[in-house]
């Protein structure tokens, strides 16, 4: 039982390599990254990191050490609403 299975194991591995390793590539192969130029944005001056206060910044790890965190603040991705952006809590899920 193992022999069978053995072989063909080994032959669906070998139907792999059915193509010529020398055989030329697609006309159309590298076309994505042809041209770089198109898909890089270039940096200007401007976009520096945002700077941050260090005092903040300290004060922010004292309170994470101390294990006293500030909560935090309600998010939203959305400003047009939807289904779901302002459901009530009683609404059926």
């Amino acid at each position: 039982m193992i022999r069978p299975l053995t072989l063909a194991l080994g032959a669906s591995l070998l139907a792999g390599c059915a193509e010529r390793l020398d055989a030329p590539l697609s006309p159309t192969f590298g076309q994505a990254v042809a041209s770089m130029d198109a898909q890089i944005v270039p940096a200007t001056p401007g976009d520096a990191p945002p700077e941050g206060s260090a005092a903040r910044g300290v004060a922010a790890i004292r309170r994470y050490e101390k294990g006293q965190p500030r909560p935090l603040e309600p998010a939203s991705t959305s400003t047009q609403g939807g289904a779901y952006a302002s459901a009530p809590q009683d609404a059926p899920k």
